[in-house]
């Protein structure tokens, strides 16, 4: 028995039935078979008027990857629907794609077809609580809080323990307890009074890079530090401007 036979069917049982019914009352009648159910729908009776409606129903498929969107189903035709996409942490919404557009949240639909809506949602690039983190490395990668720039309250903020290695979420994994030594060098020279000088250095002796300008002499030693930490073996030299 196909879907057609099925639909006459159910629509000849609900008119003898809706025959004796008072007016205004609606009934709903349901035919089936092994895979097919058929629904007709009974919208009004007045002075022995009947009414059907045999339209189905339209279905909302909703599609979301990071958040949520609930509300998908299936509905009467033209029914109004609320949409509203909700993020997972670390994620902001972005569009509507699909039978929907634009990034309107929470968005209306009318439901006067089969629609298929697909939710986007974008990593949250904001830094919240200026840790030096995004919300998405926060929420996401880290673990840490995004509303707390100090997660674990050991007086490092999150992005500084990300950078040197220790846990952001541990207040035993401290910064404190870590040391480096590297090598600087130790430059002086004689500058005179009234005179400014700068610093250049050079890999070669040939090609010289600046280092600092602009400093004022004082008719005695100036004396200056200068980090080497990864650079290859260089000189230096000083000289007024």
């Amino acid at each position: 028995m196909n879907i057609h036979t099925l639909s006459r069917i159910s629509a000849a049982i609900a008119v003898l039935m809706l025959i004796n019914a008072p007016a205004g009352r609606a009934n709903l009648v349901t035919a089936e078979s092994s895979d097919t159910t058929v629904e007709t729908r009974w919208i009004a009776i007045e002075s022995g008027n009947i009414t059907v409606d045999t339209r189905d129903g339209v279905t909302l498929t909703l599609n979301a990857t990071h958040g949520s969107v609930p509300g998908a189903g299936l509905y009467d035709p033209n029914t109004q629907v609320q949409l509203t996409a909700t993020p997972d942490p670390g994620y902001l919404f972005s569009a509507w794609s699909g039978d929907a557009t634009g990034s309107t949240n929470p968005l209306s639909v009318t439901m006067d077809s089969n629609k298929t809506i697909s939710a986007t949602f974008v990593e949250d690039t904001r830094d919240s609580d200026g840790d030096g983190l995004t919300n998405y490395q926060e929420a996401v990668v880290y673990g840490t809080n995004p509303q707390v720039a100090d997660t674990d309250g050991d007086g490092f903020p999150d992005g500084y323990e990300v950078s040197v290695g220790t846990n952001p979420n541990s207040a035993t994994s401290t910064p404190e307890l870590q040391m480096e030594i590297y090598t600087a060098v130790e430059l002086r020279f004689g500058a005179a009074l009234g005179q400014s000088y700068r610093i250049e250095s050079s890999t070669d002796m040939q090609n010289w890079t600046q280092v600092e300008a602009g400093i004022p002499g004082t008719g005695a030693t100036v004396t200056r530090f200068y980090s080497i930490q990864g650079l290859p073996k260089r000189f230096f030299r000083a000289g007024r401007e």
